[in-house]
Protein backbone atom coordinates (compact mmCIF):
# COMPACT_ATOMS: atom_id res chain seq x y z
CA UNK A 1 0.00 0.00 0.00
CA UNK A 2 1.25 3.23 -0.75
CA UNK A 3 0.50 6.96 0.16
CA UNK A 4 0.65 9.76 -2.38
CA UNK A 5 -0.06 13.46 -1.67
CA UNK A 6 0.12 16.36 -4.31
CA UNK A 7 -0.73 20.24 -3.52
CA UNK A 8 -0.32 23.35 -5.20
CA UNK A 9 0.04 22.88 -8.62
CA UNK A 10 -2.16 25.29 -9.47
CA UNK A 11 -2.84 23.94 -12.95
CA UNK A 12 -4.12 26.91 -15.11
CA UNK A 13 -5.76 24.76 -17.97
CA UNK A 14 -5.21 21.17 -20.02
CA UNK A 15 -1.96 21.93 -21.84
CA UNK A 16 -0.11 22.57 -18.47
CA UNK A 17 2.21 20.61 -18.28
CA UNK A 18 2.15 19.98 -14.48
CA UNK A 19 -1.55 18.60 -15.33
CA UNK A 20 -0.12 16.23 -17.86
CA UNK A 21 2.25 15.04 -14.87
CA UNK A 22 -0.85 14.66 -12.64
CA UNK A 23 -2.55 12.73 -15.18
CA UNK A 24 0.46 10.29 -15.91
CA UNK A 25 1.35 9.97 -11.73
CA UNK A 26 -2.78 8.94 -11.04
CA UNK A 27 -2.74 6.18 -14.50
CA UNK A 28 0.67 4.91 -13.85
CA UNK A 29 1.34 5.01 -9.68
CA UNK A 30 -2.02 4.75 -8.29
CA UNK A 31 -3.03 1.13 -7.80
CA UNK A 32 -5.80 -1.05 -5.61
CA UNK A 33 -5.56 -0.34 -1.83
CA UNK A 34 -3.44 3.13 -2.62
CA UNK A 35 -4.61 6.04 -1.11
CA UNK A 36 -3.98 9.25 -3.06
CA UNK A 37 -4.08 12.61 -1.25
CA UNK A 38 -5.37 15.56 -3.44
CA UNK A 39 -4.20 18.59 -0.81
CA UNK A 40 -6.12 21.80 -2.39
CA UNK A 41 -4.84 24.24 -5.15
CA UNK A 42 -5.13 21.47 -7.46
CA UNK A 43 -6.65 23.69 -9.57
CA UNK A 44 -5.58 27.72 -10.14
CA UNK A 45 -8.96 28.18 -10.27
CA UNK A 46 -12.19 24.94 -9.92
CA UNK A 47 -15.46 26.70 -7.98
CA UNK A 48 -18.32 24.72 -7.91
CA UNK A 49 -19.51 22.08 -10.25
CA UNK A 50 -19.81 24.12 -13.37
CA UNK A 51 -19.84 22.26 -16.03
CA UNK A 52 -17.11 24.26 -17.87
CA UNK A 53 -14.52 23.54 -15.18
CA UNK A 54 -15.62 19.82 -15.46
CA UNK A 55 -15.48 19.15 -19.70
CA UNK A 56 -12.34 21.64 -19.13
CA UNK A 57 -10.57 18.71 -16.55
CA UNK A 58 -12.19 15.83 -18.18
CA UNK A 59 -9.72 13.77 -18.27
CA UNK A 60 -7.88 14.16 -14.71
CA UNK A 61 -12.20 13.08 -13.50
CA UNK A 62 -11.94 10.39 -15.87
CA UNK A 63 -8.86 9.40 -14.55
CA UNK A 64 -9.97 9.77 -10.91
CA UNK A 65 -13.44 7.25 -11.84
CA UNK A 66 -10.68 4.96 -13.01
CA UNK A 67 -8.36 5.01 -10.06
CA UNK A 68 -11.49 4.17 -8.29
CA UNK A 69 -12.82 1.66 -9.77
CA UNK A 70 -9.50 -0.20 -9.50
CA UNK A 71 -9.98 0.23 -5.47
CA UNK A 72 -7.40 3.16 -5.06
CA UNK A 73 -9.28 5.81 -2.72
CA UNK A 74 -8.84 9.04 -3.26
CA UNK A 75 -8.82 12.47 -0.56
CA UNK A 76 -9.34 15.79 -1.78
CA UNK A 77 -8.99 18.65 0.40
CA UNK A 78 -10.29 21.59 -0.65
CA UNK A 79 -7.39 24.31 -0.83
CA UNK A 80 -8.10 28.35 -1.55
CA UNK A 81 -8.12 28.00 -5.64
CA UNK A 82 -10.29 24.93 -5.90
CA UNK A 83 -13.38 24.94 -3.29
CA UNK A 84 -17.52 24.05 -3.15
CA UNK A 85 -16.13 20.64 -4.62
CA UNK A 86 -18.62 17.74 -2.97
CA UNK A 87 -21.03 17.97 -6.02
CA UNK A 88 -18.23 17.63 -8.41
CA UNK A 89 -17.23 14.60 -7.43
CA UNK A 90 -20.80 13.04 -6.86
CA UNK A 91 -20.63 9.91 -7.78
CA UNK A 92 -17.64 9.07 -8.30
CA UNK A 93 -16.04 6.13 -6.50
CA UNK A 94 -13.83 5.71 -3.46
CA UNK A 95 -13.96 9.50 -3.65
CA UNK A 96 -14.19 11.75 -0.37
CA UNK A 97 -14.02 15.74 -0.36
CA UNK A 98 -12.82 17.64 2.56
CA UNK A 99 -13.30 20.73 3.61
CA UNK A 100 -9.91 21.55 5.58
CA UNK A 101 -7.64 17.98 6.48
CA UNK A 102 -7.81 14.34 6.03
CA UNK A 103 -6.59 12.34 9.21
CA UNK A 104 -4.95 8.57 8.30
CA UNK A 105 -3.99 5.88 9.87
CA UNK A 106 -1.64 3.53 8.36
CA UNK A 107 0.38 0.83 9.12
CA UNK A 108 -0.39 1.92 12.82
CA UNK A 109 1.16 5.45 12.16
CA UNK A 110 -1.10 8.58 12.38
CA UNK A 111 -0.91 11.15 9.66
CA UNK A 112 -2.22 14.58 9.83
CA UNK A 113 -2.57 16.30 6.20
CA UNK A 114 -3.72 19.99 5.21
CA UNK A 115 -3.62 22.23 2.77
CA UNK A 116 -2.52 24.79 5.00
CA UNK A 117 -4.21 27.71 4.38
CA UNK A 118 -5.72 27.77 8.44
CA UNK A 119 -2.20 27.57 9.89
CA UNK A 120 -1.69 30.90 10.71
CA UNK A 121 -4.08 31.59 12.85
CA UNK A 122 -3.54 35.41 13.09
CA UNK A 123 -4.20 36.18 9.79
CA UNK A 124 -8.12 36.99 10.36
CA UNK A 125 -8.50 38.92 7.02
CA UNK A 126 -8.12 35.73 5.25
CA UNK A 127 -9.87 33.52 7.72
CA UNK A 128 -13.24 36.06 7.42
CA UNK A 129 -12.38 35.73 3.60
CA UNK A 130 -12.20 31.99 3.63
CA UNK A 131 -15.55 31.70 5.91
CA UNK A 132 -17.40 33.94 2.89
CA UNK A 133 -15.98 31.82 0.38
CA UNK A 134 -17.36 28.81 1.97
CA UNK A 135 -21.01 30.03 3.54
CA UNK A 136 -24.45 29.15 1.96
CA UNK A 137 -25.09 32.17 0.70
CA UNK A 138 -22.06 32.80 -1.72
CA UNK A 139 -22.61 29.12 -2.15
CA UNK A 140 -26.28 29.99 -4.03
CA UNK A 141 -24.68 32.88 -5.59
CA UNK A 142 -21.83 30.98 -7.58
CA UNK A 143 -24.38 28.06 -8.20
CA UNK A 144 -26.87 30.99 -9.66
CA UNK A 145 -23.69 32.23 -12.02
CA UNK A 146 -22.90 31.30 -15.33
CA UNK A 147 -19.77 28.97 -15.49
CA UNK A 148 -18.02 31.57 -17.75
CA UNK A 149 -18.32 34.17 -15.49
CA UNK A 150 -17.47 32.32 -12.06
CA UNK A 151 -14.33 31.28 -14.50
CA UNK A 152 -13.47 34.95 -15.49
CA UNK A 153 -14.25 36.72 -11.59
CA UNK A 154 -12.30 34.00 -10.12
CA UNK A 155 -8.96 33.87 -12.76
CA UNK A 156 -9.10 37.75 -11.90
CA UNK A 157 -9.31 37.40 -8.08
CA UNK A 158 -6.43 34.84 -8.71
CA UNK A 159 -3.93 37.11 -10.26
CA UNK A 160 -4.95 40.11 -7.41
CA UNK A 161 -4.06 36.94 -4.64
CA UNK A 162 -0.77 36.37 -6.14
CA UNK A 163 0.47 39.76 -6.46
CA UNK A 164 -0.73 40.87 -3.02
CA UNK A 165 0.45 37.98 -1.03
CA UNK A 166 3.13 36.09 -3.18
CA UNK A 167 3.88 32.42 -0.95
CA UNK A 168 7.52 31.53 -0.21
CA UNK A 169 8.44 30.28 -4.12
CA UNK A 170 8.54 34.65 -4.86
CA UNK A 171 11.06 36.87 -3.35
CA UNK A 172 10.80 37.89 0.31
CA UNK A 173 11.97 39.48 2.69
CA UNK A 174 14.64 37.34 5.35
CA UNK A 175 12.30 37.79 8.27
CA UNK A 176 8.94 37.13 6.21
CA UNK A 177 10.26 34.17 5.49
CA UNK A 178 11.43 33.08 8.81
CA UNK A 179 8.44 34.39 10.26
CA UNK A 180 6.05 31.91 7.92
CA UNK A 181 8.94 29.09 8.17
CA UNK A 182 8.55 29.21 12.29
CA UNK A 183 4.67 29.17 11.91
CA UNK A 184 4.18 26.36 10.10
CA UNK A 185 7.13 24.48 12.03
CA UNK A 186 5.13 25.50 15.25
CA UNK A 187 2.04 24.23 13.76
CA UNK A 188 3.61 20.53 13.19
CA UNK A 189 5.05 20.02 15.88
CA UNK A 190 1.44 21.00 18.19
CA UNK A 191 0.16 18.17 15.85
CA UNK A 192 2.98 15.88 16.47
CA UNK A 193 2.75 16.27 19.94
CA UNK A 194 -1.08 15.24 19.83
CA UNK A 195 0.17 12.36 18.44
CA UNK A 196 1.02 12.15 14.95
CA UNK A 197 3.81 10.52 13.27
CA UNK A 198 3.50 12.82 10.05
CA UNK A 199 2.21 16.70 9.70
CA UNK A 200 2.25 17.25 5.94
CA UNK A 201 1.12 20.87 4.87
CA UNK A 202 1.01 22.95 1.60
CA UNK A 203 -0.11 26.30 0.80
CA UNK A 204 2.51 28.43 1.45
CA UNK A 205 5.03 26.66 -1.33
CA UNK A 206 8.18 26.31 1.24
CA UNK A 207 10.44 23.32 -0.15
CA UNK A 208 10.55 22.55 3.60
CA UNK A 209 10.65 19.52 6.07
CA UNK A 210 12.02 19.02 9.84
CA UNK A 211 11.93 16.06 12.22
CA UNK A 212 11.41 16.34 15.42
CA UNK A 213 11.70 14.30 19.14
CA UNK A 214 8.92 15.51 21.30
CA UNK A 215 8.73 13.53 24.57
CA UNK A 216 10.71 11.04 23.44
CA UNK A 217 8.09 10.71 20.15
CA UNK A 218 9.48 11.28 16.40
CA UNK A 219 7.75 12.65 13.89
CA UNK A 220 8.45 14.37 10.77
CA UNK A 221 6.95 17.36 9.01
CA UNK A 222 7.48 17.84 5.79
CA UNK A 223 5.98 20.55 3.12
CA UNK A 224 4.61 20.11 -0.22
CA UNK A 225 6.51 23.18 -1.55
CA UNK A 226 5.72 24.62 -4.91
CA UNK A 227 5.10 21.72 -7.83
CA UNK A 228 4.89 23.97 -10.98
CA UNK A 229 9.21 25.24 -9.50
CA UNK A 230 10.28 22.37 -7.53
CA UNK A 231 8.93 19.72 -9.62
CA UNK A 232 8.05 17.11 -6.75
CA UNK A 233 5.40 15.08 -4.92
CA UNK A 234 5.40 13.09 -1.92
CA UNK A 235 4.86 9.62 -1.21
CA UNK A 236 5.23 6.92 1.45
CA UNK A 237 4.72 3.17 1.72
CA UNK A 238 4.53 0.60 4.47
CA UNK A 239 7.15 0.49 6.14
CA UNK A 240 8.21 3.81 5.24
CA UNK A 241 10.08 5.24 8.38
CA UNK A 242 9.48 9.13 6.44
CA UNK A 243 7.81 10.53 3.67
CA UNK A 244 10.19 11.50 0.60
CA UNK A 245 10.17 13.65 -2.67
CA UNK A 246 9.83 11.95 -5.56
CA UNK A 247 10.16 13.92 -9.16
CA UNK A 248 6.80 14.54 -10.73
Amino acid sequence: MSLFIVSDLHIRGAEDSVYRSLLDLIRTRVQSGDILVLAGDIFDLFVGDKKLFRERYREFFDEIAAAGARGASVEYIEGNHDFLLRRAFRGLPRVTVHSSEVLLRLDGRRFFIAHGDLVDSGDYTYRALRATFRSAPFHAFVWALPGQWVDRIGNRSSRYSRDQKPKLSASLPTEKIERLRNTYRSFAAEKIAQGYDFVVLGHCHDLDEMKFSIDGRPGQYINVGFPPVHGSFLSWSSGDESIGRERL
